[in-house]
C-alpha cells in the first residue's frame, strides 16, 4: 500500500514542525505556505542585507521542547546565552527591575505594597495547576492578592497595554502562567538569562525545511491555499487553481484565517471561537549604539501609548544585526486603524514615544527603521477559557492546530511547539484506523 498522504497549511513553526514529524512517521507530506518565505511570525527578512526577526521573540533555559528540537536538528552548539536586565518607565523615568534587591526599592510602589507583591509572585509558584483559576476573574483575583493600589498603579496599565485597553473579561490564569514562564529565566546565580539561536528561529525552520525535504515531504512556498475541500469530511486542497486530494488535511493557520479557507460546507461543520486576538504594530530600528539599558522594558506611564520596547541585541550579536536592533512595539485589536495608517506616520508617531522614553536618542544613531504590522499575533482567551478551547479534530479529515490551542501558557516557541505534539499523534492514530478499516 501507498504511503498515506497529509496536506500542512501554513509554515510556520507549528506547521514545519508537525509536517517533519509526520514526514519522520512515514507520511507523505505536503506543506503549503502562501508567503514566499516559510517561518511565519518566527521568520526572518532582508533588513539592509542582514536577517533579523521581523518580530522579536525569545528563548528560556527552561524551553524542554524548543532546546531538543534543536538539538535533534544538528544546532544544538548554535544556542547563545546571555544575562539580561527588565526595566520599567514610570513617572516618566526609567527603573530596573532585575535582581530581588531592585524589586525590593521599586519606588513605584510603597513598602508594603511591594511585600504583597512579592508573595503573590510567590503564590503563583506554588499554584501548580491551572483549573481553580479558569473561571477566576484577573482583576478580582490581582485587588484580592496585591490590593487595589497596586492593581491600578502597576497590573492595569500593564493589562491596558497589552490588551488595547480590554482586559475586563480575562481568566486568572494569564498573570500566573505568564509569572510562572519568566521566573525561570534565571539561571543557578539568579541571572537573568535568556537565549538566542544563531540567525534566529528561521535557522530553526531552514533546518526543519532541510529534514522534510530529506523525508521526501514537499515544501510549496508561495503558494496559496484557496480551499479546503470536502462535503462532510475534508478530502483535499484547491492551491492555485488546481485540485489535489489528500488522506488528511492539517490546518494551522488562526482560526479567523482557516475559516477562509475552508469550504462552505465545511466551515458549517467548524466548532465556534472563542477567542479575541491581538494584533501588532512594530517600528523596528537599526541604530549604531545601545539605545536602552534593558532587554524588555515594560511601559507603566500610559501617557506613552507603547505596550513594550525590546532591545534584542542584549542576547541577539550585534554583528550579525548590523548594528542594534530596538523593537518599539504596540498590540492592537485586529480592527485598530494603526493597521491602516500611512507608515510615514507610524514611523513619526513611533519614534517620537521612544524618545520620550530615551531623549537622548539622536537622528544620526538611526541607520536605518521599517514598520512591521500583521492582523492576527495571538489569541485571548476569555474566562473560562480552558472550557472554550477549540476541538482539534473537529472534523472527519481535518485537524485544526494553531496558537488557539496554546492555554494556558503563553504564545512562545515552546508553547506552540506542545501544540504539535497533541496534534501528530492525533493525526496518526486516525490514519492507521482508516487503513485498518479499509483492510
Amino acid at each position: 500500500m501507498s504511503r498515506p498522504s497529509v496536506a500542512v497549511v501554513g509554515g510556520g513553526i507549528l506547521g514545519m514542525t508537525a509536517a517533519y514529524r509526520l514526514a519522520q512517521a512515514g507520511v507523505h507530506v505536503a506543506l503549503y505556505e502562501r508567503s514566499r518565505d516559510l517561518g511565519g511570525l518566527v521568520g526572518s527578512f532582508d533588513f539592509d542585507g542582514h536577517q533579523v526577526d521581523r518580530f522579536y521573540h525569545v528563548n528560556l533555559p527552561s524551553d524542554d521542547r524548543i532546546l531538543p528540537l534543536a538539538e535533534e536538528l544538528g544546532l544544538g552548539d548554535k544556542w547563545r546565552w546571555r544575562p539580561t536586565k527588565v526595566g520599567f518607565y514610570d513617572l516618566g523615568r526609567l527603573f530596573s527591575m532585575t535582581s530581588p534587591k531592585e524589586f525590593l526599592t521599586f519606588p513605584v510602589l510603597r513598602p508594603h505594597e511591594r511585600i504583597r507583591l512579592a508573595a503573590f509572585v510567590a503564590r503563583c509558584q506554588m499554584i501548580k495547576e491551572y483549573d481553580e483559576l479558569d473561571d477566576v476573574s484577573l482583576l478580582e483575583w490581582l485587588r484580592r492578592l496585591c490590593g487595589r493600589r497596586v492593581t491600578e498603579k502597576l497590573w492595569e496599565p500593564l493589562l491596558d497595554s497589552k490588551f488595547d485597553g480590554q482586559y475586563d473579561d480575562l481568566p486568572a490564569t494569564y498573570i500566573w502562567a505568564r509569572t510562572r514562564r519568566m521566573s525561570r529565566t534565571r539561571d543557578r546565580s539568579g541571572a537573568e538569562v535568556m537565549g538566542w539561536l544563531e540567525g534566529g528561529y528561521q535557522t530553526l525552520i531552514d533546518a526543519l525545511e532541510a529534514r522534510i525535504r530529506a523525508l521526501g515531504g514537499e515544501i510549496h512556498a508561495g503558494s496559496a491555499v484557496e480551499e479546503i475541500a470536502g462535503t462532510g469530511r475534508a478530502q483535499g486542497l484547491l492551491v492555485d487553481g488546481h485540485w489535489r486530494p489528500f488522506d488528511f488535511v492539517l490546518c494551522t493557520l488562526a482560526p479567523p484565517m482557516a475559516r477562509r479557507v475552508l469550504s462552505k460546507d465545511l466551515a458549517a461543520l467548524a466548532p465556534p471561537d472563542h477567542c479575541r486576538y491581538l494584533g501588532v504594530v512594530c517600528l523596528l530600528m537599526r541604530t549604531s549604539r545601545s539605545i536602552s539599558p534593558y532587554y524588555h522594558l515594560n511601559i507603566t506611564d500610559r501617557r506613552v501609548p507603547l505596550t513594550t520596547v525590546v532591545e534584542t541585541t542584549h542576547v541577539v550579536d550585534p554583528e550579525h544585526a548590523g548594528g542594534h536592533l530596538l523593537y518599539v512595539s504596540k498590540y492592537v485589536d485586529p480592527s485598530s486603524p494603526l493597521h491602516a495608517q500611512p507608515v510615514e506616520e507610524i514611523e513619526r508617531d513611533f519614534l517620537g514615544y521612544a524618545r520620550t522614553i530615551f531623549p537622548d536618542l539622536r537622528t544620526e544613531e538611526i541607520l536605518s527603521s521599517v514598520v512591521q504590522r500583521a492582523r492576527v499575533t495571538e489569541p485571548v482567551h476569555l474566562l473560562g477559557g480552558a472550557k472554550n478551547v477549540p476541538e482539534i479534530f473537529p472534523i472527519e479529515g481535518l485537524a485544526m492546530a494553531s496558537t488557539a490551542h496554546v492555554y494556558p501558557e503563553i504564545v512562545s516557541g515552546q508553547a506552540v511547539t506542545g501544540v504539535t505534539e497533541r496534534v501528530v499523534p492525533g493525526i496518526l492514530e486516525r490514519l492507521q484506523l482508516e487503513r485498518r478499516e479499509a483492510a
